[in-house]
């Protein structure tokens, strides 16, 4: 097949232009990866253009995932040697390939969610809760591009002072943050024009180019300067406001002089009642102009919007939906996608069709690692690999609230104070050394650890992966199962450790699966199926807006929120299935942010409950979509 074989349109515009800027925007289903840019990878490199002077960029790892199997599948000489990658994966290569990390003495030791969360209770200021910590900390690792800016990088005093506590916890626990490889590419690269990564590519293709924030965009711009520049994506499935995204990037990209615009509006992936719904819905964004998308797709498909007395049956009444399909093999348990916007709610899923004999699996980030007892063993395990301060920090605070900072702090204090290491002081306290600082709970569990580093270091591996995750602790049962497959393979304790770290933060989902998958809305951007279940689409969750909001960020919550239901309900290419419940538990209602109406909690049983109401988003597809109905009736049709 060459390059062009069956393009016709803005596809082959795409594949064959010869632009040195071109901004695409081509809604969801609409082919330009596969049939835009891909072909235009294709027709390089049969054009002569060496591979690994063309760079291929995605936001996400599923999506560049999709776009190495594209670029692999092009059957094109040298399409493998393509690089294909996100954007922190591209900077973090940069960083240590021009050791950029080892010149500024940085440890490239990613920390892990909890970490993290450790990191923001001990650094010292007053920088508010340690929610607001969180969100100061994401426009932190964004380059403080809380805005589209032409300087991104800059932040206020409070934001410096907020950023040299970070960094210096950092730096003393030799540790480092996966969203800090940005910002520091992008200052590399605009300090030091002559770095041979500024003219190393000749060919740039960025999918998704809405996804990314202000500072990100200037990297690319930095990247491409002396490159031809291929931006593709769709402000309307913009659903990264939390770091700071900025979808007018895409719409000011082509605005620029001598930019080729280029394009798609027919949806090859929805079949047409999906494709209407959300038309209506993402219609109701404000100032939008955009034409609707044309379905081209000859499926029928069914849309069911559906409600339920309470959570319970909620989750009893669509897992019998989903086996009853796969007993009478109307559908693969990997045609169906379950998307749910809180872990909690997919966790019950997860378990009750298990339970059921159909397989599932979940992918919420680092779910393996949400138990105490779960991140001690990690933690363990990587001590007895050698010496890692992040899990020492992991094992100090583990089981507190608070993770034992106020404890903690005074070791550090004491600690840079002599010039020692936490763990030095540590053993010399266990060794009997009479030292003026006073920690008895840390001690102990630092001692209750190192008998445990001990044991394992002089164990063969599988002996060392029962003591580390027995099988009598179901809280460590998911981090066992990855640990007892990873050990097949794995060389020695550092392999293990490595593998189970990559398996924890990188937990890609499959195209093609044998079970079924379950996920969160944002998780599922970049993947197609035949049948998508949309689980507990209440208000409250869909859309959370959470209280703290003032009037204008509430409304801009609104609107990105109804980006991700237009993202969640354009996955589905035949089947779409939107839930609700009308009850929930109350505190698992309270914890997710449904807004509880005091006057109306009633008692169930052993509970209290509190009411709900479906997602307001329903009502905006009240032309396009089918009249809800109650879940039990729904049910009994799909069982006859």
């Amino acid at each position: 097949m060459t390059w062009s074989e069956d393009l016709s349109g803005p596809h082959l515009q795409i594949a064959g232009s010869d632009s040195s800027r071109i901004g695409v925007l081509a809604g969801p289903g609409t082919g330009k990866t596969s049939y835009g840019l891909m072909r235009r990878v294709a027709r390089l490199l049969e054009e002569g253009v060496p591979p690994d002077e063309i760079l291929l960029i995605s936001f996400t790892r599923t999506a560049a995932h999709d776009l190495r199997t594209k670029v692999a599948n092009l059957g094109v000489q040298g399409a493998e040697e393509v690089w294909a990658t996100t954007l922190h994966a591209y900077c973090f290569g940069l960083l240590q390939r021009d050791a950029v990390l080892a010149i500024t003495g940085r440890t490239p030791r990613p920390l892990l969610d909890h970490e993290v969360d450790m990191m923001l209770r001990d650094i010292s200021g007053d920088f508010g809760t340690l929610a607001e910590r969180r969100q100061r900390l994401r426009a932190y690792e964004a380059g403080w591009a809380r805005e589209a800016s032409a300087h991104p990088g800059l932040g206020e005093p409070e934001d410096d002072e907020f950023g040299r506590n970070v960094l210096r916890w950092l730096r003393r626990h030799k540790a480092m943050l996966v969203g800090e490889v940005v910002p520091i590419a992008y200052a590399y690269l605009r300090d030091n024009p002559m770095a041979e990564e500024r003219g190393r590519y000749r060919h740039v293709v960025v999918d998704e180019y809405q996804d990314l924030n202000s500072l990100e965009q200037h990297l690319l711009d930095l990247i491409a300067e002396d490159a031809s520049l291929c931006i593709a994506g769709d402000d309307d499935q913009s659903i990264y406001g939390f770091r700071y995204a900025n979808p007018e990037g895409i719409l000011a990209f082509r605005e620029r002089n001598g930019v080729e615009r280029i394009e798609i509006e027919t949806c090859g992936r929805c079949a047409e009642p999906i494709l209407n719904m959300a038309n209506e819905l993402i219609g109701h964004a404000p100032g939008r102009t955009k034409p609707d998308l044309v379905a081209g797709a000859t499926t029928e498909g069914t849309v069911s919007v559906i409600q339920w007395a309470d959570l319970e049956e909620e989750v009893e009444g669509l897992t019998a939906a989903i086996v009853a399909d796969v007993e009478r093999e109307r559908r693969e348990p990997g045609d169906i996608l379950i998307l749910v916007h809180r872990q909690q709610i997919g966790e019950m899923i997860r378990r009750r069709l298990v339970d059921l004999g159909v397989p599932a699996h979940s992918f919420f980030s680092q779910e393996s690692l949400k138990s105490d007892e779960a991140r001690r063993a990690l933690a363990i395990l990587r001590m007895a690999v050698g010496e890692d301060r992040a899990s020492l920090r992991v094992i100090c605070g583990v089981g507190d609230g608070q993770a034992r900072s106020d404890a903690y702090r005074r070791l550090s204090i004491y600690c840079h104070g002599v010039g020692k290491a936490q763990q030095e002081v540590l053993d010399e306290l266990l060794n009997g050394a009479s030292l003026p600082v006073r920690v008895p709970a840390i001690l102990k569990l630092y001692e209750s650890a190192t008998a445990v580093i001990r044991a394992v270091q002089e164990e063969e591996l599988a002996d060392a992966v029962e003591r580390l995750f027995p099988p009598d602790l179901r809280e460590l049962a998911d981090l066992r199962d990855i640990a007892l497959e990873e050990a097949l393979d794995a060389e020695d304790l550092a392999d293990l450790s490595d593998r189970i770290v990559r398996r924890v933060t990188q937990h890609d989902v499959p195209e093609t699966p044998d079970f079924v998958r379950i996920m969160s809305l944002h998780k599922s951007k970049g993947l197609t199926s035949p049948v998508v279940y949309i689980a507990s689409m209440v208000d409250g969750v869909v859309p959370t807006v959470p209280a703290r909001l003032n009037e204008a960020e509430a409304d801009a919550a609104r609107d990105e929120q109804r980006r991700l239901a237009y993202v969640a309900i354009t996955r589905a290419a035949e089947e779409l299935v939107i839930s609700s419940a009308t009850r929930m538990e109350l505190g698992l209602a309270s914890s997710l942010g449904v807004r509880v109406v005091r006057e109306r909690i009633r008692r169930s049983g052993e509970h209290l409950v509190a009411p709900t109401i479906a997602s307001p988003y329903l009502d905006e597809m009240k032309t396009t979509a089918p009249g809800a109905i109650r879940g039990v009736d729904w049910l009994r049709e799909k069982l006859g």
